[in-house]
């Protein structure tokens, strides 16, 4: 623990209500700290002072100065301790683990199984027979038919907990399944971190549960080969997107014993710029470039591509920084307002929607705002058929995630 506790910058720290009981929320959005922490904001003059330019002492003596009572420097220790355990903390325990991550990374050739254990079972049989419920059941679209037609170019599939919502995956796995006969899947994940590019390309196969995804090397490159500008970024904040890793375990699920395919994963950045700008993405030298670059490359290739765009809607609620609360009674609202975002989608245009969107500032967060838009310009789709629709609540904060799966044509 460091002697003088110091909050990391780039932590989200907000207030929030939990069942009557007054609390401040801290995430991680580099997510060194995997976990959503809550801690009783009577802990709150405490921890004003982790700002790494006072000691515990210092701490203590000004927290006498400013409540009259001496706190032991026990709990303002231990309280320290228990964030430098869940690496909130700037210190050398966290750059330490900061160090060794890295190092694996660049020494792995795969990108290994982030959520295994965790959102999605470990072991291979039993998170078969978990993916498989998804398929059946109420609102299931049930089991995929055999393959038709290489009519579909691309779906759009959530990215949220698999657990609740897995019947949205299934709705859009069972159309690809159905209707597309790709060899490679370009997966646009949403970047939930910085990552140095607007796209963010790796080449590491990925590993799950199912086994390890290959990656397709040799598409990626021919892609950079046509981009204007070389990128040197590194790819390590591909270890901890989950958007990614979902759609490739729902993938090899879905297409276990059917045929081989590679995946060309991409993490795709932030539009907020040009939202704020009051600028559009068709107006980007960057965006235009790399439509440009992937469209050569899916012709030049001669291979079958199809695209998934790894996408949830709207992030609303304490959790997400609102001060309006959103539970199951505001359902048809959620509804409506994503109906009318989603029109323009419907009918191929995907610079309709980023206008939607645009136009109210992204006030209700679309988190998959950016892989959309990519998706819609790289296929040029002349209509999309809307699958499943569908909210999470989250009761702890009385906040709300909206999500859909889409076939585009």
């Amino acid at each position: 623990m460091p002697e003088n506790p110091k909050l990391r910058p780039e932590l989200v720290i907000a207030p929030v209500e939990i069942q009557g009981e007054q609390l401040i929320f801290f995430q991680d959005p580099e997510h060194w700290c995997e976990e959503m922490v809550f801690v009783p904001v009577q802990f709150a003059p405490i921890i004003q002072y982790f700002t790494g330019e006072m000691s515990i002492r210092d701490i203590q003596a000004g927290l006498m100065r400013e409540s009259g009572e001496l706190l032991e420097s026990g709990i303002i220790e231990k309280i320290a301790q228990e964030f430098d355990e869940r690496r909130l903390l700037d210190s050398e325990n966290f750059r330490a683990y900061v160090r060794k991550v890295t190092e694996e990374w660049e020494r792995s050739e795969l990108r290994p199984a982030l959520l295994a254990g965790q959102s999605y079972p470990k072991e291979a049989g039993e998170l078969k027979s978990f993916l498989d419920q998804f398929y059946t059941g109420k609102d299931a679209p049930g089991l995929p038919a055999e393959n038709r037609s290489n009519e579909l170019k691309g779906i759009i599939a959530p990215h949220i907990e698999l657990g609740p919502n897995g019947q949205a995956y299934a709705h859009a796995y069972k159309r690809l399944v159905e209707q597309s006969q790709a060899e490679v899947f370009l997966v646009l994940g949403t970047a939930h971190s910085l990552t140095g590019e607007f796209m963010l390309f790796t080449e590491k196969n990925f590993e799950t549960p199912l086994g390890v995804c290959r990656t397709d090397r040799e598409f990626i490159r021919g892609v950079k080969k046509r981009l204007r500008k070389i990128s040197h970024a590194p790819d390590f904040p591909h270890r901890r997107e989950h958007s990614i890793e979902l759609q490739i375990l729902l993938l090899q699920h879905a297409l276990a014993g059917k045929k081989e395919f590679g995946i060309v994963p991409v993490m795709v950045g932030s539009f907020q710029t040009m939202i704020e700008l009051g600028s559009s993405p068709a107006e980007d030298m960057t965006v235009i470039d790399y439509v440009r670059a992937f469209r050569e490359e899916i012709q030049a290739s001669g291979k079958k591509v199809c695209v998934i765009a790894s996408a949830d809607l709207a992030h609303l609620g304490p959790r997400y920084g609102d001060e309006d609360t959103y539970a199951p009674i505001r359902e048809d609202e959620i509804r409506e307002d994503d109906e009318k975002m989603l029109g323009p989608l419907k009918s191929g245009d995907g610079e309709g929607f980023f206008q939607q969107v645009s136009a109210i500032e992204d006030r209700r967060k679309i988190c998959g705002l950016s892989p959309i838009y990519m998706a819609y310009s790289i296929l040029k789709p002349g209509r999309a058929e809307l699958l499943q629709w569908s909210v999470a609540y989250d009761q702890q904060t009385r906040s709300a995630v909206s999500f859909c799966a889409m076939a585009l044509y």
